[in-house]
């Protein structure tokens, strides 16, 4: 009797993109096409005799082609509006993405131009320099619009409601009865008090922390807008506290008020906004959590232990704090 195999996801070979990536035309030759790095999506970089590229595969049943297509009109959007984004680069044929017969199914390719410079320094400087550009990118996309639907909105419901979902049985199994009470107490809280505020709705990048950016002569170009939808600006500009809580602590305070001072310089928060930031933070890491459980194939599940769960519950009791 055969086994039929079945694969959750596979790993392109760069030879494979290579080919791929003869639909595209090129000023120059292409010197090299490598691996860069695996996750939600993956990434390989491409070496021109004059440029670079970035070539993501999406991840089968990550994103819908829809999905992608709405990243695209908002990244020629925001480009349009004289942001620096890394930005999508057509097929010969015309097309933003590109189809993929992979063995667990349909994937979606898409080619981008490569952000110069590296990853921003966590400092003043720079964090204020931050705040400015997500200020930016709001006001600049406040009228956007794209002809393709986006499966999810920054809401209540993908933020909070559907991670919960997915996180309460994993906590029933490994934590205990007045840890789970705990957890089902601050989610409440979270909704209601979302819920009696009124928050600016708009476009979002989704992800935006220093991992996401590039920086050049002091110019800032930002890209990964796979996360990126209408919704919440408060949850937006929280995602950069929510680094920095995770991977800067010492730097924590100075860097958040400068980020808040480089927003406020360029764009406006208002007072249920501005209160509603922690409330965010903790959407955040429920967020997090939920996208990792229900992606196990990237993360594995050897970071499931009650431990792990333990300290993220004290996080969120920490955070509770200042709501």
């Amino acid at each position: 009797m055969n086994n039929i195999i079945k694969v959750s996801h596979s790993l392109l070979s760069p030879q494979s993109v290579r080919e791929l990536l003869d639909g595209y035309h090129f000023e120059t030759e292409i010197v090299s096409c490598e691996f860069l790095t695996r996750g939600l999506n993956d990434s390989y970089v491409i070496t021109t005799q004059n440029e670079k590229y970035i070539f993501r595969v999406y991840r089968h049943n990550w994103r819908s082609k829809s999905d992608i297509l709405f990243e695209m009109d908002a990244l020629n959007w925001l480009k349009e509006q004289g942001l620096l984004v890394s930005a999508p680069v057509k097929t010969t044929q015309g097309n933003w993405a590109v189809d993929i017969h992979a063995p667990e199914g349909i994937r979606y390719g898409g080619l981008f131009t490569y952000s110069p410079g590296d990853r921003p320094e966590i400092n003043e400087e720079n964090c204020r320099i931050l705040g400015r550009s997500i200020a930016e990118l709001h006001h600049k996309s406040n009228s956007l619009v794209s002809s393709h639907e986006r499966s999810f909105e920054l809401d209540i419901n993908h933020l909070l409601a559907e991670p919960v979902s997915t996180l309460l049985p994993l906590l029933d199994r490994h934590l205990q009865p007045d840890q789970v009470d705990t957890f089902n107490a601050i989610t409440a809280k979270l909704e209601k008090m979302i819920r009696e505020r009124k928050l600016e709705y708009g476009f979002c990048h989704g992800d935006f922390h220093n991992f996401n950016m590039h920086i050049h002569n002091q110019e800032l170009e930002v890209f990964d807008f796979d996360c990126c939808g209408f919704g919440y600006r408060a949850y937006d500009i929280a995602v950069f506290w929510w680094n920095l809580k995770n991977n800067y602590r010492s730097l924590e305070k100075s860097c958040w008020d400068e980020f808040l001072n480089g927003y406020l310089s360029r764009g406006n928060l208002a007072e249920d906004d501005l209160r509603s930031l922690p409330l965010f933070v903790s959407m955040r890491r429920i967020w997090l959590l939920g996208t990792m459980l229900k992606n196990e194939d990237v993360w594995g599940t050897n970071w499931i232990t009650p431990t792990n769960l333990s300290h993220f519950l004290m996080d969120l009791s920490q955070d509770s704090k200042q709501y």
